[in-house]
């Protein structure tokens, strides 16, 4: 055990450590001006192929395409009911991400369809299929141009669907719990960021494409992080941090002091891990499941 006491553990909080818990982190959110949605009508080969994007795709397009118009398909409402371990979590801390589900006719789901040339077709749905391995099945549906008028234009449409029954399937009893899904999206990172962020960049490409057109589910999920993030974060990550302190401390032994260089050394490691992507959302697992705070 080391000789600091609580009141220097707190001291090293607060020099440290306090500016970098209570600064807001900014979301990276994704630019959508490269999209060039284009709802005047374009003349189409018909051997090209259109892919309704409807989750990332809306704004992670990292395939060719010649022509992007916004719209919606029916019988579908959008949900954050798939688990994801390959991209915003882990198999061990798994994150969500939106698929599809039936619905009524009359239900809407918004999105971009995009174009794709007959000369890119086989590689684009490859590289497609890989992306979207985790549980996700292609099928062809009706796009509906927006915003609606009387000569609304429609065609055939690839989207990628998450059904029942795959394994990272997360629509079920509690797992459809706006609450847990939400304290899943605030807890997760994977090898593509943190869950926020997909989460928010989904939200803010809604918003600017469609206004006016509500996702109830989307602004439901959003209300329960902004409660979380007001009334949680920063407790959490101080209570977290004061423990990973004491912790780094005791690791050193008795007779040390602050200005000790293995100190020094061992208080900067922390500082940069807390500079790394997905710091919060670490700490943020440890408390919320320690048993303490629910």
């Amino acid at each position: 055990m080391s000789n600091i006491s609580l009141h220097q553990i707190d001291n090293i909080y607060n020099e440290l450590f306090r500016k970098l818990v209570e600064s807001v982190e900014t979301v990276n959110v994704a630019n959508i001006q490269h999209l060039k949605v284009n709802n005047e009508r374009t003349v189409s080969s018909e051997n090209d192929i259109w892919i309704f994007g409807y989750g990332s795709l809306m704004w992670k397009v990292d395939f060719p395409y010649i022509d992007c118009q916004s719209g919606y398909i029916c019988g579908y409402l959008r949900r954050f009911y798939q688990h994801s371990i390959d991209h915003r979590g882990t198999k061990i801390r798994p994150g969500r991400v939106v698929t599809l589900i039936k619905a009524e006719l009359t239900d809407r789901v918004y999105g971009l369809a995009y174009r794709i040339a007959v000369k890119d077709k086989e590689n684009v749905l490859k590289h497609l299929d890989y992306r979207e391995k985790n549980g996700y099945q292609r099928c062809e549906v009706t796009f509906h141009k927006f915003p609606d008028d009387s000569k609304t234009e429609t065609f055939k449409i690839l989207i990628y669907i998450a059904t029942p029954g795959n394994e990272s399937w997360a629509g079920d009893g509690d797992d459809a719990n706006v609450v847990k899904i939400a304290e899943q999206i605030f807890t997760s990172v994977g090898p593509s960021g943190t869950n926020r962020e997909y989460f928010f960049n989904l939200l803010h490409t809604m918003l600017a494409l469609f206004p006016g057109i509500n996702d109830n589910h989307l602004l439901e999920i959003d209300n329960e992080l902004q409660r979380l993030t007001a009334t949680l974060e920063t407790k959490l990550l101080e209570r977290a941090l004061k423990k990973e302190i004491t912790l780094t401390l005791h690791s050193l032994g008795n007779n040390i002091t602050l200005n000790d260089d293995a100190v020094q050394g061992q208080l900067y490691q922390l500082i940069r891990h807390c500079s790394k992507v997905g710091w919060r959302e670490g700490l943020l697992v440890k408390e919320l499941y320690s048993g303490n705070e629910k």
